[in-house]
């Protein structure tokens, strides 16, 4: 799929759950962000993303979901929590000395490493450094394609910074969930599995 049509996917999943969205997105960055000076941050960081992929992807491929499982953006300290922490503190220190080198390197580095809370999210027993080598494999011959869905958002973020930051609240649910549909068409459709 395309940008415009991973985007127009994004808005359609948001049309009847925006806020429920909004609010979960609103949680995982207030979280994160509020932890970011402490080292604390480092261990939060991982699990919270993992979980919001989790209620990212509900959203994404569930046809009956409201938006309103909240209790999924905490999957990630459920299911082996140590596997979000040390993949989130491997993956920041490889950025940041690839950013060390030169502002592009550090970049594609972030590319690269950009689906691995998904690939948590769907692998929770996985190996730290196998998520990381996942996601270097998906994202193979796509990091171009990512960077160019993230330039289209580029007039957003303009606007953002026009209303002072208010209008994230629509943008950061909108980008979040065009990376989700992103990661659904690298990985493919996933096999259902019927329970007996």
């Amino acid at each position: 799929m395309d940008s415009y049509e991973l985007k127009r996917l994004a808005r359609e999943q948001m049309k009847d759950k925006f806020w429920m969205v909004a609010v979960a997105s609103l949680i995982i960055y207030a979280i994160s962000t509020a932890s970011i000076p402490f080292v604390i941050g480092l261990v939060l960081a991982g699990p919270l993303f993992v979980g919001y992929a989790y209620y990212l992807l509900d959203i994404a491929e569930s046809r009956t979901s409201k938006g309103d499982r909240y209790e999924l953006l905490f999957e990630g300290f459920k299911h082996n929590p140590s596997t979000p922490i040390v993949a989130s503190i491997v993956a920041s220190l490889f950025i940041f000395l690839y950013t060390l080198l030169l502002i592009i390197p550090g970049m594609i580095k972030a590319l690269a490493y950009s689906m691995i809370p998904f690939i948590i999210a769907e692998n929770p027993s996985i190996d730290p450094m196998d998520a990381l080598k996942k996601s270097e494999e998906m994202m193979a011959g796509h990091k171009t394609r990512l960077f160019g869905i993230f330039l289209s958002f580029i007039g957003w973020y303009i606007l953002c910074a026009l209303t002072f930051g208010i209008l994230l609240i629509y943008v950061i649910p909108y980008v979040q969930l065009t990376l989700t549909n992103f990661y659904i068409d690298l990985r493919g459709k996933k096999k259902i599995i019927i329970e007996a």
